[in-house]
């Protein structure tokens, strides 16, 4: 709608955003490096934590390319409270094993003869757990910590997966109680907001991917796209998307910072900032 009065070649705040598009700060180059390392060394687990809408979902996405780039297995799961055993029967199902197991029990049995007598045709394979802070129900915290001492073959030294749960900052404080689980995570990773450069510097990003002048938005309403987001990429994404489609109603030349907050109220982010 308002791509032709901005001078847009496309929309630059999409939620889904294309690889062009996306904004890679410092501390998530470093942080999906560290992944990535983890996957390729044949490591036993990972874990991402932060507030939703930080990126979490779109990291696993760079995973799971990355895997699939290197031929390897990639099986993707969110979990459920107190769903142990249909997500372990999703896992079966996905290794092209047996999955009518009635208990949890039959199930990991199953994987378990799977890694032992499979050895020599099995495939690295990289299993991403989304909402792993449901894993707090139930048995969800024991079947991971069961999934990560899964071994390649009889001895073997490679896990049958490189395990990578993400989930909110729920996740972190729970997985202080599970300490033998704790000890398997090799790469323990938060992904923090955007400071408020970060900020300007992806909003102005995404804005030149997209063809536009980095300066629709004056420094004042990046200075409040901040305030009002708190540096999570989700509600930037809203709150500029609300933006430039008020901008364009309204006729205006530029984003300003009544307009920002129009649009922060619009999208219900001026409530958090009580």
């Amino acid at each position: 709608m308002y791509l032709k009065y901005w001078n847009l070649n496309e929309e630059p705040f999409r939620q889904i955003a294309t690889d062009r598009m996306v904004f890679m700060s410092m501390q998530y180059r470093e942080g999906l490096a560290r992944l990535f390392y983890l996957f390729d060394q044949k490591r036993t687990a990972g874990m991402i934590t932060g507030p939703y809408g930080v990126g979490k979902t779109l990291t696993f996405e760079f995973l799971r390319r990355r895997a699939l780039r290197d031929k390897a297995q990639v099986i993707q799961i969110d979990a459920i409270p107190n769903g142990s055993l249909p997500m372990a029967r999703h896992i079966l199902r996905c290794l092209g094993l047996p999955d009518a197991a009635s208990t949890l029990a039959e199930a990991l049995m199953t994987l378990q003869v799977h890694a032992r007598q499979s050895a020599p045709r099995l495939k690295h394979t990289l299993l991403l757990v989304d909402e792993a802070q449901q894993l707090v129900e139930g048995d969800g915290f024991y079947l991971v910590h069961y999934l990560c001492n899964l071994r390649i073959g009889e001895g073997g030294e490679d896990p049958l997966f490189t395990t990578i749960i993400a989930g909110t900052d729920l996740l972190r404080e729970a997985m202080k109680a599970q300490d033998s689980l704790r000890r398997r995570i090799q790469l323990d990773w938060r992904l923090n907001p955007l400071s408020e450069r970060e900020t300007v510097e992806y909003v102005q990003h995404h804005i030149a991917i997209a063809g536009g002048d980095i300066w629709i938005f004056t420094n004042e309403a990046l200075a409040a796209v901040y305030t009002y987001s708190r540096g999570i990429p989700r509600s930037i994404n809203n709150i500029c998307d609300t933006s430039l489609m008020l901008g364009y109603a309204a006729h205006a030349r530029v984003v300003d910072n009544r307009i920002v907050a129009q649009a922060a109220h619009d999208t219900g982010l001026d409530s958090l900032m009580a």
